[in-house]
C-alpha cells in the first residue's frame, strides 16, 4: 500500500511526535518501570537500552496525523491507493481516503512506537494526562508498546519494514502480522495475569472504552480499511501463538529473520512452516492493457487475504475463506483514465481442484454484488463490468472496467 497506510496501519512508523513531558509522578513512573520489567519477563526479550516515553494527547496526535498525510500523501498518491480499493469493488468514486483514515485513527488509536525517535508514545484514554497512575486499558497498551520497543531493540523494525513494502501490499501486511501479533501475545499474557488476579478487569475495560468513546468504529468507514488494521493483530495474534506453541518464544524470534512473506503464510502457519512461496505469474510477451489513453498505476501481488475480502463482502466468512483458500500465488495490475480504473488479475492454483471451487464461490459473489447472472463471462451494470475467466492453464483471470470493451481489450 502507499506509503501513508502502511506507516498508518502498523501503528509503528509515526515519527516527529510531541516532546515528552518534563516530569513524570513518581508514583506513575514506579508503575511504568514494573510494567516494562514485566513486560521483559513475559516475552523474554532484555531491555538494552532506556526508551524515552511521550504521552500525546488525543487532539496533538490528530493534528499531527494531519500534518503527516498533507506531507506524505499528495492528491496524486491518495488517488493512486483509492484506485486500487475501487477495483476491488471496496470503495465507490466518491471517497475521501485521507479523510477516512482520520476519522478511523482519530476514534481508535491508542499509543504507538516511534523506531526513528526511539519513544513510546500511550494517549490517555479520559483527561489530556495520565496522572499518577495508567488505568487497566493504558496499562495493557503500554505492555503492547512497550513489546515493540523491545523487538526494535532486538530485531530492528525499521530494516524489518522497509520503505520499498509501500508497493507490496500483501509482504506488508504479511510482516506487520507478525510484529503486531507478537505485541499482541504479550499483552493478552500480561490481561490474562491481571484477569486472574482480578475477575472484574474486564468490566474495567469495557467502562473506560464506553468513558472514552474508543469502544465503538466511528460510522462511514469501508470494512477494507477495518479488516486491514486489524488483521495484523488478530491473524497476527494467531499466527504467533502457533510459533510460540511449537517452539516458545525462541521460534517467534526466529521469524524476525525470516519473516512471512504472504498473508496466505499468516492464515495458514502450516505454509510458513514449510516456506511455501508465491507462485511467480509471467506477463508474457503482451501485458495485458486496457489502450493507450491508460496508466498503470499497480503491478503487485495482491494475495489470499484482498481476494477472500473481496468475496466476503458478499458471501458468508466460511464461504470466502474457502475461496481464497487454494490461492497460490497472483499478478494484479491496475490502470486508471482520468476518475476510471480498470484492473486485470490473474489467480494461479495450489490445486486443480481449487479453480473450479474458487470460480463457483466468485460467481456467486459476483451475482449477489450485479444482482444477476453473468453474460459470457461478464456481469455489469451501468458503471462497471467484471469478467471472470477459466484459462487453460488452469488460472483464473479476474477482469474489472467501465465498460464491455475495455475489458474484452483487458482479456485479449
Amino acid at each position: 500500500m502507499p506509503k501513508t497506510l502502511l506507516m498508518i496501519v502498523t501503528l509503528l512508523l509515526l515519527v516527529g511526535m510531541v516532546q515528552a513531558q518534563d516530569e513524570v509522578d513518581p508514583a506513575l513512573e514506579e508503575q511504568l518501570v514494573a510494567l516494562e520489567a514485566i513486560t521483559q519477563t513475559i516475552r523474554g526479550l532484555p531491555q538494552l537500552e532506556p526508551v524515552e516515553r511521550v504521552f500525546p494527547t488525543r487532539t496533538e496526535t490528530i493534528e499531527y496525523l494531519r500534518a503527516v498525510y498533507e506531507r506524505d500523501l499528495p492528491v496524486e498518491d491518495a488517488e493512486r491507493a483509492e484506485a486500487f480499493y475501487r477495483a476491488l469493488g471496496f470503495f465507490t468514486p466518491d471517497i475521501d481516503l485521507r479523510e477516512l483514515y482520520l476519522t478511523l485513527l482519530s476514534s481508535q488509536v491508542a499509543g504507538f512506537y516511534d523506531p526513528d525517535a526511539k519513544t513510546m508514545n500511550v494517549i490517555p484514554m479520559i483527561g489530556e494526562t495520565p496522572g499518577d497512575s495508567l488505568s487497566l486499558t493504558e496499562q495493557i497498551t503500554y505492555v503492547h508498546e512497550f513489546t515493540h520497543a523491545l523487538q526494535d531493540q532486538h530485531f530492528d523494525l525499521a530494516a524489518l519494514l522497509p520503505a520499498e513494502l509501500n508497493n507490496q501490499p500483501d509482504r506488508a501486511l504479511a510482516i506487520r502480522s507478525l510484529v503486531e501479533g507478537d505485541a499482541t501475545v504479550s499483552m493478552t499474557f500480561y490481561t490474562q495475569a491481571v484477569a486472574e488476579r482480578n475477575p472484574m478487569a474486564a468490566l474495567a475495560i469495557l467502562s473506560e472504552g464506553l468513558a472514552s468513546g474508543t469502544l465503538f468504529l466511528p460510522p462511514g468507514i469501508p470494512s477494507i480499511l477495518v479488516r486491514e488494521l486489524t488483521f495484523p493483530y488478530e491473524e497476527g495474534a494467531a499466527f504467533v501463538s502457533e510459533l510460540y506453541n511449537e517452539g516458545g518464544w525462541a521460534a517467534v524470534d526466529a521469524a524476525y529473520a525470516a519473516p512471512p512473506q504472504t498473508s496466505e503464510q499468516i492464515l495458514h502457519p502450516e505454509k510458513y512452516a514449510s516456506s511455501e512461496p508465491a507462485i511467480p505469474v509471467e506477463l508474457g510477451d503482451a501485458p495485458p492493457t486496457p489502450g493507450a489513453d491508460w496508466t498503470q498505476a499497480w503491478d503487485v501481488t495482491l494475495g489470499e487475504f484482498y481476494i477472500r475480502e473481496q468475496v466476503d463482502s458478499e458471501l458468508a466468512p466460511s464461504r470466502a475463506n474457502r475461496a481464497a483458500a487454494g490461492w497460490g500465488g497472483d499478478r494484479f495490475l491496475v490502470f486508471t483514465n482520468g476518475d476510471q480504473v480498470a484492473s486485470w488479475l490473474k489467480i494461479v492454483w495450489d490445486t486443480p481442484e481449487d479453480a473450479p471451487e474458487f470460480h463457483d464461490l466468485y460467481a456467486a459473489y459476483a451475482e449477489s454484488r450485479f444482482g444477476g447472472e453473468a453474460q459470457a463471462g461478464c456481469w455489469s451494470n451501468a458503471a462497471e463490468v467484471l469478467c471472470l475467466y477459466a484459462e487453460s492453464d488452469g488460472s483464473s483471470v479476474v477482469i474489472t472496467a467501465p465498460t464491455l470493451e475495455i475489458a474484452a481489450q483487458l482479456h485479449q
